[in-house]
This record gives structure tokens, sequence and C-alpha cells, in this order.
């Protein structure tokens, strides 16, 4: 159907050409182009519509082809067709097959971006002008602009992450870094302990703990003036329950870091050791005073340090690996029987 639509202009096109000294034959074929796109109109109940392509080009060609053709116009206008003709040749030098290549430099390859990339991630104190510089040293011509676009970019994906980041934190720290909490013991008879715990993350190792009924400052101040003694210049994370969050750590020697309110996640090894305590030891047991559950806390730290694998650091603790892999495989009751220890016996 357009092919024969094509072909019919066409053929108009020609009359046009041919005749149009005659100025009947050519007033004829566009009365007619006129007339179908009337019936259109009121065909589709008065629902004006743009021109179709090859009625737009059979109006261009009988238009360029005689010049008192263009008083015989009575749908289009002659300034309507010579705003098209300006507007086809603008697009044509803008955005057609001659201006392809856009304007500017070169884009950066990806191999470039990731360096960039590699680069902000490992040095999080690095800026735009070190990171230009460093690319400098390596044969790399990049634009400031670029390299900041390109970091902007990488942030929003999140493949860059915020430069004073907590994991980047903790791995800076990680040899000094240790974390506090309390977590609650409720005795028979529905009254109250505090177990207070410090943890060392780099090992996963309880280095000190204690048990009180008042947890206040005073209490605190014994607990981190031994802890001081053993551990000093440390930083010690905690949350912001009050004695811990308004304790002077400086006058100690230790640099307190607060996590942020209603984030448990920052303090997550402390908070892993709270549930690891409560689902594989206390949970199971009805405390009924303080010396009793000083006697559990005992041997859970024991087990806990010494026995327990952790599957955070990937190995098992120091001395329960077997070096041998023949002699009978023996077992030791651990936590009054919740749990056991098993190692090869030796000759």
């Amino acid at each position: 159907m357009f092919i024969a639509k094509c072909f019919l202009h066409v053929l108009q096109f020609l009359v046009v050409l041919v005749f149009r000294r005659f100025s009947g034959v050519a007033r004829l074929a566009l009365l007619w182009q006129e007339n179908q796109y009337y019936r259109r109109y009121f065909r589709e109940k008065n629902i004006r519509h743009p021109f179709e392509l090859h009625e737009k080009w059979f109006i261009h060609m009988a238009y360029a082809t005689e010049s008192r053709v263009r008083k015989w116009f009575t749908l289009v206008k002659p300034e309507t067709v010579l705003r098209a003709w300006r507007n086809a040749v603008a697009h044509y030098w803008t955005n057609g097959e001659k201006n392809k290549r856009k304007p500017g430099r070169p884009p950066i390859t990806k191999v470039i971006k990731e360096l960039i990339r590699d680069m902000k991630n490992s040095n999080f104190l690095w800026g735009i002008f070190r990171i230009h510089d460093e690319l400098k040293k390596v044969n790399v011509d990049v634009s400031r602009e670029t390299i900041r676009k390109t970091i902007a970019k990488y942030r929003k994906t999140g493949e860059i992450k915020p430069n004073l980041s907590w994991s980047k934190f903790l791995k800076a720290q990680w040899d000094s870094l240790f974390a506090c909490d309390f977590f609650t013991v409720d005795l028979f008879g529905f009254s109250r302990l505090y177990v207070f715990f410090i943890l060392e993350l780099k090992s996963r190792k309880i280095v000190h703990w204690n048990v009180t009924s008042n947890p206040d400052i005073p209490f605190l101040q014994k607990q981190l003036s031994y802890f001081s003694d053993v551990h000093p210049d440390s930083y010690l994370i905690h949350d912001n329950s009050g004695e811990l969050k308004w304790f002077p750590y400086s006058e100690y020697g230790i640099k307190g870091v607060a996590t942020v309110p209603y984030s448990p996640n920052m303090n997550a090894y402390a908070e892993r050791f709270v549930r690891s305590v409560r689902t594989e030891c206390l949970d199971w047991m009805i405390v009924f005073n303080q010396t009793q559950l000083r006697n559990i806390m005992k041997e859970y730290v024991k087990y806990y340090n010494s026995m327990r694998p952790h599957q955070g650091i990937g190995r098992v603790p120091d001395g329960e690996q077997s070096e041998s892999k023949t002699g009978r495989v023996r077992k030791e009751r651990v936590l009054f029987g919740l749990h056991h220890r098993y190692y090869r016996e030796t000759a």
C-alpha cells in the first residue's frame, strides 16, 4: 500500500514537472492531493493529523520545481515549507552523518576508569590532584575533571566507599582495636545482673570480663584501669549507653570510639559474642546467684578463647590444630556437658 502511494505521488510530481507550463494540470494535481488530505480529515471525525512522509516530499518537490505553484497551496503556507527545509539542513549538519563525532576529548577507556577506581579505593587519603600525578607517573594522560567525574560516577554505584568508612577505620586500627559492652542475665527470682566484657577484634578473644549488679562509673573505672595497664593506647568501641558514653577514656590512656545511636552493626563483633554466649550457654541454664554466673562465665570464656573455632577469622584456636592424622579421637566435656572438645590421643 505504501509503495502504491509513493508511486502515485511520483506520478503526480512528474505531471507537475512535465506540464508545469500548463497551470491547469499542475493545479489539478495539487487539488487532488489536498482532497485526499481533507477526506482523511473528515473520515476520522475532524481529527487533524500531520502530513505523511510521502505527502511532505510531494509538496516539497512541487514547491521547488515551479515558483508559480506556491500561490496554489492552501493547506501549507510557503513559509512552512521553507522552515521545514531549513530545519532539515540544520539537522543534517549538526546530527547527521557528517557530524557523528561528539565535540571534546575522546572518552577514556574502561581500563583507565578501573585504575582510577582502584587508586581511590586503595588510597582513601588521595585526592584528585594526587591521583592525577600518580597517573602521570605511569604515562596516562587524563584531565583532573575527568578523574573527578569518574570518581563521582563510581560513588553513585557504590564501588567507591566514603573516605572515612567504618570498615577502613577498623582495618587501619586493627592491631589496637577492642570492643566492649554490657549484657544482662536474669536470675531466678527476677533480679538482674550485668556482665561487662572487652573483646579483642583481631583475635576474637575476651581479654577482660566481670559481673556486677550496679553498672556505674566506679565499676567501669576499676575494669578499664586494669585494661589500660595491659593494653595501653588502644581504641575501645562502645555504644551510647549512659555509663559508657560519658566515661572519661582519655584519663586512662584509651581512645573511646562511640557508635552511632541505634546502629548495633557498628559494634557487630561484641554483639555477636553476646549472641554466642546466650545461644551456646546461658539460654540452657537457670542462674540462681552471682557466684554461679561467675563460674559459668569463667568456663565459657575459657571455651570461647581457646577451644571454639571462629568463622570470622577462618581458623581454629591456637594449639587446637592437630598435626597428626593418626591416633584415636577423644572427647572431653566442656561447659557442664553442653559442648565437647575433640582431640587426637597422642602416643
